[in-house]
Formats: structure tokens, C-alpha cells, sequence
């Protein structure tokens, strides 16, 4: 028996060992694709860093980081888990039905970011009612699918009250156009309308919610019915999958619409300008689906600054220009869009920091849409460049 317990030891200890030494040996890697985040680099080593703790902090993220087979081990975890019962795993829950969800509890929320995120829009708004009609200042917040298709979430699962709020934010904008996508988008949440293995929307969600907010502006709504769908890929794995990493998990679909078949809106005749240098003849990009990120198909991610332009706009969005103040949950609704406008203006204030009043002015802005999940909104710390601060 002694002999036996000799053994057990020696193998464990000769495994970590194994692990250990082929850490060392492998070359880092800088990216994880399937966690879609960059990895923990070697920590600089100094006296300052080792006396205020960043050196043994930044050697324990690199050591968790950069561990051997680390996307194997943590597959492996996450089984026993769920095999344990355990639908808390990674920052995320595991639904019922294939659904994962965003794990987002009360306590994650800064009361204090939001009234200022609240403010910035509010105060953006009031500036830009001075040359646009208020009823073309809207504001769009997409409930995440914890709320939407709460039935699927694990018993206990502990979410922040995303209704109080998306009120919250209504009653802030009762001067302007509030465009409350919830009834919409739960009388429909028996089907596709949320990624399973991702935060966003599918196309048939954003189609949606596209219906409702085009009704608010004066637009004319786009049915789900009368549209033609092209599958564009099968084998998506989203942004929970990648916090779970469950060896199980579904794959989702990608999709986009169109009138006809392989006509999806925004094929054609758009010009799509990056950050006012790089050059796509699609709003959609093809590369993107080979990639880990697939979603990215859309616009090819997340830009500064974004310029759509109709070449052959019908004669109802000749003239028409709309700014999208937006997060990426405007990617995929902005297809829909691009009937509807001459030009379409995209900014994403992650990695924008020009002057947002002077833009209305310098672009002919016609029409303004502030288009974020409320999960993002709550909780970013950038919409202060609305009104003029970096």
C-alpha cells in the first residue's frame, strides 16, 4: 500500500512537473481566440513593483494565463462543474436549452455612472434639439437576454433589475424619442432572437427592434415575414462560450436579410469608409467567419468611426443623414438601416475622441440614434465625450 501511495505521488508529482517545464518551453501566446481577450505578458520585474505588490500580481496573472493546455484545463473544469450541478461558471450562467447568460448582479452596478451616462445623453440631446427636430433624437436601449428570456436562466441565478433602469432612462428622456423595445422583443422570445453561446442579438432580434424604433422615427417597418434569410454560418461560439468554454455548447447561427436571396441589405451599393481611411464595398465581411469572432462579420468589429454610404439611396433617404452613437449591438441592426438613409454615421466613443457637437454640424446630421445594450450603458465610462471631455 505504501509502495502504491510512492507511485501516486511520484506520477502527480512528475505530471505538474511535465505542465511546469512545458510552460517554460512553449512559447507565450499573446491572444486567447476562444477566450477573445489578450493573455497576462511576463510582469516587469523591479524593486518598486515587488514592494506595492504589482510584480506578484502580475506573476500570478501570468502564471494562470500562460499554464500549458490552460484552454484544455479549463474545459475539463468547467465539466466537473456542471457535472457537480454548478450553472455559476466563469462569469456566466448556463441556461436551460443550450442558452448561456451575462452574469451582471446589482453589485456590479455604479448608481453613480449611471445618472452621469444618463446626463451625458440627455445633455447631448439638448444641444443637438437646437438645429434637429427632437422626435429625430432617439435613444434605443437593448434589454440583454436575461431579462428578455428569463425563463431559461438556472434557478438562482442572481441579475440586476434591468427594468428600473431602461425606466429610469425613459423618464430622463420624456422630451425626446424613447423607444422601449422590451414587449417587443419578449412577445417573440420563444424564438431565435439571442445568440445561445453569445451576449448579442441575433438578426432576427435586431430586425425587431429595427420594426419598432423605424415606426417611432416615421420610418416604415420591415417585417421579419417578408424577408428573405441566408445563412452565413453555422459554427459560431460567442462571447459566453468563450467565458465558460463548455465542450457541450451549442452552435449558433449567423444570418442576414434581404429581399431577395443573396441580396442581404447593405450587399450593395454601400460604401463603407473605417475611421475615415480603410475601404469596404459590404458592410459584411467575409474573412470574419473563418475567425473565432464571427460576429464581426458585421462591419468587420468594433471602429471609432464608421461611414456608410448609399450610392443608390431611394428618393426617400436622399438628404437623410443619422449619426448611431453605438455599441456593438448596433452592428447588426444597422443593415436594416441602410434603406432608410443617404448616409449613416457610426461612432463608437471606445475608440472615438473627436468633438461630438461639431460632428452634427460638419456631417448635416439629420437624425440622431443612441443604440446600446443597457448592460453596456450602465456601466460605460465614455459617453462623457458626448459633451466634450476625454
Amino acid at each position: 500500500m505504501k509502495k502504491v501511495r510512492i507511485i501516486i505521488i511520484i506520477v502527480f508529482i512528475g505530471f505538474f512537473v511535465l505542465i511546469s517545464g512545458t510552460s517554460l518551453i512553449i512559447k507565450d501566446r499573446e491572444f486567447s481566440p476562444n477566450e477573445n481577450r489578450y493573455l497576462a505578458e511576463t510582469p516587469e520585474l523591479s524593486w518598486d513593483n515587488i514592494l506595492s505588490g504589482k510584480f506578484q500580481d502580475g506573476l500570478e496573472d501570468y502564471l494562470r494565463d500562460q499554464v500549458c493546455f490552460r484552454d484544455g484545463w479549463i474545459t475539463v473544469k468547467t465539466g466537473i462543474q456542471k457535472a457537480c450541478g454548478d450553472t455559476d461558471i466563469g462569469g456566466a450562467y448556463v441556461g436551460k436549452d443550450g442558452y448561456d447568460f451575462e452574469k451582471i448582479t446589482p453589485e456590479d452596478v455604479d448608481e453613480k455612472q449611471v445618472d452621469r451616462n444618463i446626463k451625458a445623453v440627455e445633455d447631448y440631446f439638448m444641444t443637438a434639439s437646437e438645429t434637429i427636430d427632437k422626435q429625430k433624437l432617439s435613444f434605443l436601449l437593448v434589454p440583454t437576454s436575461g431579462l428578455v428570456m428569463q425563463e431559461k436562466l438556472p434557478k438562482n441565478a442572481r441579475l440586476f433589475d434591468q427594468a428600473k433602469y431602461i425606466d429610469q432612462v425613459q423618464k430622463a428622456m420624456k422630451d425626446y424619442n424613447f423607444v422601449d423595445v422590451r414587449d417587443t422583443l419578449m412577445d417573440h422570445n420563444d424564438e431565435y432572437i439571442y445568440y445561445k453561446t453569445d451576449h448579442h442579438w441575433t438578426s432576427a432580434g435586431a430586425c425587431l427592434a429595427y420594426d419598432v424604433w423605424s415606426e417611432r422615427t416615421g420610418g416604415e417597418a420591415e417585417t421579419e415575414d417578408g424577408l428573405v434569410k441566408n445563412v452565413v454560418s453555422d459554427k459560431f461560439r460567442g462571447s459566453l462560450y468563450s467565458k465558460i468554454l463548455d465542450a457541450d455548447s451549442a452552435y449558433d447561427e449567423i444570418w442576414t436579410y434581404g429581399l431577395q436571396k443573396d441580396d442581404a441589405f447593405g450587399s450593395k451599393d454601400c460604401t463603407v469608409t473605417i475611421d475615415e481611411k480603410q475601404q469596404l464595398d459590404s458592410i459584411y465581411d467575409d474573412e470574419m467567419l473563418q475567425k473565432k469572432d464571427k460576429y464581426a462579420y458585421f462591419l468587420s468589429g468594433n471602429y471609432g468611426q464608421v461611414h456608410i454610404q448609399n450610392q443608390k439611396a431611394a428618393s426617400k433617404a436622399k438628404g437623410k443623414n443619422i449619426l448611431i452613437i453605438k455599441d456593438s449591438f448596433a452592428n447588426s441592426f444597422v443593415p436594416f438601416v441602410t434603406q432608410d438613409y443617404e448616409n449613416i454615421y457610426m461612432v463608437d466613443l471606445r475608440y472615438y475622441n473627436g468633438d461630438m457637437k461639431s460632428y452634427l454640424q460638419e456631417h448635416n446630421i439629420t437624425d440622431v440614434l443612441v443604440l446600446y445594450n443597457i448592460s453596456n450603458f450602465i456601466s460605460d465610462r465614455n459617453l462623457h465625450k458626448l459633451t466634450g471631455g476625454i
